[in-house]
């Protein structure tokens, strides 16, 4: 999944951690069945992703980050992303039913 913004935030009291990474320890919680946050960005496609490259180019070329290597990133993962992200909300949604 794609972690595009250096936001942080604490979970809930009463929620469960779901994910997190070295460099966000909060990337997904859930509060009982019916409450799910996500610190990442399942949606992003490879077109959608081309947008957010072009309209924060400064910010991430001062962050060190390479465009060429973002769009490579983004040409060799996007479909498997795709599924991924289909399969998240999926097993989510289908959890609400049980």
């Amino acid at each position: 999944m794609l972690h595009w913004h250096g936001d942080r935030f604490e979970i809930p009291d009463s929620a469960i951690r779901l994910a997190g990474s070295a460099v966000c320890n909060n990337q997904a919680f859930s509060v009982g069945k019916h409450a799910l946050g996500l610190q990442f960005h399942p949606e992003v496609s490879q077109t959608g992703l081309e947008g957010w490259l072009v309209g924060h180019a400064c910010e991430l070329e001062l962050a060190g980050l390479s465009l060429g290597s973002l769009r490579e990133q983004a040409a060799r993962y996007s479909a498997s992303l795709a599924l991924a992200a289909q399969q998240v909300m999926t097993r989510w949604l289908d959890q609400l039913d049980a």
